[in-house]
């Protein structure tokens, strides 16, 4: 029997495809840490900001105010000896402060630099004066804004996000700065405070477990049309299943859709999608799928 079904949204997920697994990761915690040379803030902590910023800007009255961000995202579950195929950050751009000339966004001379966090630190109590270590080995530049409300998404730090998986003892998440800290420089993000979860950072993980980890899998392909498909996709596997999981990734890595179903025919509602570029994953308990590709009109 054939049936429509509705795919529900989530954010987060992990998939697991012949030995390589996708997984979206929500920011765990973040922090900006800053002192303003003119009112003593370097022991104040900001764990509870709505951004995460690389800056320094006049500061109030008088004096120079310098910011850093701190972000970690828990890679528990990757085990070490995984392989990082591709590892992408996004951020959002952070365009709610009050003062100027940085209330409407990014500004000035800010390019940016991701570094992989070396010591531990807490979001509620970290500060400009207990700010962590940092690794420069595989910094990630971020280039210069174009526009002061300018996303950056896909940033590619798969070499820093392998560093944090070789070295889990000593791996505590990235930390943003401007590569030239000069008046007047701001690089600002959305945190995990920030009102809207759609603007909050991501990071999508690629990785291939160690082969000690690979269980032998039957590897099939299905079905899948039309392609481009504008409301329904329809889906034809082999046989019926138990325990089939299919989910979708938008271009961005984040995880849009999922269902259950062990129909061999079934049609998929798409209308809650834009459009764009979509890849759908299927699993089974013993057999794993190819992954497809289908454009939403």
């Amino acid at each position: 029997m054939k049936r429509i079904l509705l795919f529900i949204p989530l954010l987060t997920m992990s998939v697991t495809l012949w030995g390589q697994v996708f997984v979206t990761l929500p920011v765990n915690f973040d922090s900006p840490v800053g002192y303003h040379d003119g009112y003593n803030t370097a022991n104040v902590n900001f764990g509870n900001a709505a951004h995460v910023s690389a800056l320094q800007i006049p500061g109030y009255h008088y004096g120079v105010n310098t910011c850093r961000g701190l972000m970690a995202f828990d890679l528990s579950g990757i085990p070490v000896g995984s392989t990082v195929i591709s590892a992408k950050l996004n951020l959002y751009a952070y365009t709610d402060f009050t003062v100027a000339p940085i209330q409407d966004g990014h500004y000035g001379n800010n390019q940016s630099k991701l570094s992989r966090v070396t010591s531990n630190w807490s979001e509620n109590t970290v500060t400009w004066n207990t700010q962590p270590s940092v690794s420069s080995l595989h910094e990630t530049v971020l280039n210069q804004s174009v526009t002061q409300d300018q996303d950056y998404l896909n940033i590619n730090v798969a070499s820093l996000v392998q560093d944090m998986v070789n070295n889990p003892t000593t791996s505590f998440g990235f930390r943003l700065a401007l590569v030239n800290e000069v008046v007047t420089s701001s690089l600002a993000f959305c945190s995990q405070e920030y009102p809207d979860p759609a603007k909050r950072p991501t990071l999508f993980v690629e990785y291939r477990l160690p082969s000690s980890s690979v269980s032998e899998f039957t590897y099939e392909a299905f079905t899948m049309y039309p392609n481009p498909a504008q409301n329904m996709l329809h889906l034809s596997f082999p046989n019926a299943a138990h325990n089939r999981r299919i989910t979708c990734f938008d271009i961005q890595g984040k995880r849009v859709l999922e269902l259950s179903n062990d129909d061999q025919e079934l049609d998929v509602d798409l209308s809650s999608l834009s459009s764009g570029i979509f890849t759908i994953f299927v699993e089974e308990s013993a057999v794993m799928y190819q992954a497809k590709k289908f454009f939403k009109l």
